[in-house]
């Protein structure tokens, strides 16, 4: 990693600028991160950076990206940077590299899409994949030019939208336009400008190592709730799930859902099950007096996408359920190609949820029991829905006490 981050050092004089230098380690994390930072430099542009092997990789986008697929946009590939350069939103003084003002506009996690690993797609100049930001989602794609795959000074890609449920037809760059604070302080370009306002929130550190002056924050909002489930990935036998402050009297809006983890072999001894991996979305169902609720494993509201599910599971009594939506194949697999097909026609209504966990029945927090009681309980209340399209799965491996 030291070789790689040796031309982002040789451009700075961090005596002058608060740039991060790359020797803060940052909290470690089971997917891959991502930032887009709004630059006001000589030119305005956004940065598109991809945590892999340890650093950014990074690329300045000249028009920012665009939900539109015809909007192509050219992306130079510019130098490798830390991963703590994930939490700087400030002022690059003027005369140093790339001065100018820089907002934290975009962040979350990211998937590699197809058979290659990042580090061939990217040789290959073929770079496609997947963002669940706050603000962007869906897939895209990374083609380098080609007059520029002998190694010029500058290696040109094109960045572009894919066509899913995300898209657009039209006005690619509206999200752009309706989206001018920054997604870790709220403040405006100008207020980061003028060192005014909230201190963004971190993303890629921990609160440790979050100064506390106008650059810098650390204390609620959406980093708050990554930093939750960064804790929450521990491939550990536990006897209960993470639980989450809430009124002992009622259910909880939202649990933060624990995310599974790669090993290099699958764990051994007891106490572990083994389970199904599920191509599809990862949605967490609130049913209270017949109203449904279905949200992303980020919190994001997604009720009217899945109308179908919705109805269907409003006559299961009050609970919270975590599980998958997926569309099946003519064999009964998972096709994530086929769901994101339904998405985009808005032809939902053959999509199904597989139901893997009971998290709470009534006001009943059901999270102190052992995953197979709670799996249980879970199939005895979706007893009631056996001709619809609902099934209690018992699907990874993970410690029979873990909820993934």
């Amino acid at each position: 990693m030291a070789d790689n981050l040796s031309r982002y050092r040789a451009k700075r004089d961090f005596k002058k600028t608060a740039e991060p230098s790359g020797e803060v380690d940052v909290r470690s994390s089971n997917r891959r991160r991502f930032v887009i930072q709004k630059h006001d430099a000589s030119r305005l542009h956004y940065d598109l950076r991809l945590e892999l092997d340890g650093v950014f990789k990074s690329w300045a986008v000249t028009r920012g990206p665009s939900l539109d697929p015809s909007g192509k946009r050219l992306a130079v590939e510019v130098e490798d940077h830390p991963l703590d350069y994930g939490d700087f939103e400030g002022t690059i003084p003027k005369g140093q590299y790339g001065g100018g003002t820089v907002m934290l506009w975009d962040r979350g996690y990211w998937e590699t899409e197809g058979n290659r690993t990042p580090e061939e797609a990217l040789a290959k100049g073929d770079f496609k994949f997947r963002l669940e930001g706050d603000r962007l989602h869906g897939s895209f794609v990374l083609v380098r030019m080609r007059n520029d795959r002998d190694g010029g000074k500058r290696t040109n890609w094109l960045l572009i939208k894919h066509h899913d449920a995300f898209s657009v037809d039209e006005d690619g760059a509206a999200v752009l336009e309706k989206n001018l604070k920054s997604v870790a302080s709220g403040r405006t370009m100008d207020a980061i400008a003028s060192g005014n306002g909230r201190k963004p929130k971190p993303f890629m550190l921990s609160e440790a190592v979050v100064e506390a002056d106008a650059v810098w924050d650390s204390s609620q909002g959406l980093a708050a709730e990554e930093r939750k489930d960064g804790r929450n990935i521990k491939p550990i036998a536990s006897k209960k799930p993470t639980s989450v402050e809430r009124p002992s009297s009622a259910m909880p809006d939202f649990i933060a859902p624990q995310l599974c983890e790669t090993l290099d072999r699958p764990p051994s001894g007891k106490g572990w099950i083994h389970e199904i991996k599920f191509d599809g979305y990862r949605i967490q169902m609130r049913v209270e007096n017949g109203e449904v609720t279905l949200k992303t494993r980020k919190g994001l509201d997604w009720t009217k996408k899945w109308p179908a599910i919705g109805s269907a599971a409003s006559s299961i009594p009050d609970c919270i359920i975590d599980g998958e939506i997926c569309a099946l194949d003519e064999n009964g697999a998972p096709d994530f190609a086929a769901l994101q097909a339904a998405l985009s026609e808005n032809k939902t209504d053959e999509l199904v949820y597989f139901a893997f966990d009971l998290l709470f029945a009534g006001d009943e927090d059901l999270r102190d029991l052992e995953l197979t009681e709670r799996k249980d309980r879970l199939a005895a209340l979706l007893s009631m829905l056996a001709t619809i399209r609902f099934f209690a799965s018992s699907n990874i491996s993970r410690p029979a006490g873990m909820r993934c």
